[in-house]
């Protein structure tokens, strides 16, 4: 009797930790989407979205000395991009407990990375013809994977 019953607690114990992993796991992979989502929508990369926005949307009111700034703001969100592909990738290792927080990540920066697959190909155009060649191929390349793989085709 005194077996079974261990048995039965150790099978309960079992079964609560497993499940307590599982929802820290989630909860963590939550956190870091809203990171990553933050970092997209704030700060310094913000602040390159608008300068890239200015050349796009304005580009005669950027004379050649702004261009070193715009090539800066260029690298800035492209480098953003390779974090948001680097904790996506880390949220979608983390296995089935992680498609809730990987659908969420993918909703939050959708917009954006949508808005910046048809004008980022424009900035580097523009950077190209006023600065010269622009070694962005790594960058550039996490940045079509985050494409391929977040948004929905």
């Amino acid at each position: 009797m005194t077996e079974a019953v261990t048995l039965v607690i150790s099978i309960v114990s079992l079964s609560t930790s497993i499940a307590v992993f599982y929802w820290q796991s989630r909860h963590g992979d939550f956190d870091l989407a809203r990171l990553l989502h933050a970092d997209l929508t704030s700060g310094e990369v913000a602040k390159a979205r608008d300068l890239l926005g200015t050349l796009l949307h304005s580009p005669n009111s950027m004379c050649d000395d702004d261009l070193p700034d715009v090539r800066t703001a260029y690298f800035t969100l492209l480098w953003c991009f390779e974090r948001l592909y680097a904790g996506r990738r880390a949220i979608q290792d983390g296995g089935m407990a992680s498609r809730r927080p990987l659908r969420f990540l993918d909703r939050l920066i959708s917009g954006q990375l949508t808005y910046w697959s048809l004008n980022l190909p424009r900035v580097r155009d523009e950077l190209q013809q006023r600065m010269g060649p622009i070694e962005d191929e790594q960058s550039m390349w996490a940045f079509e994977e985050l494409k391929r793989t977040a948004l929905p085709s």
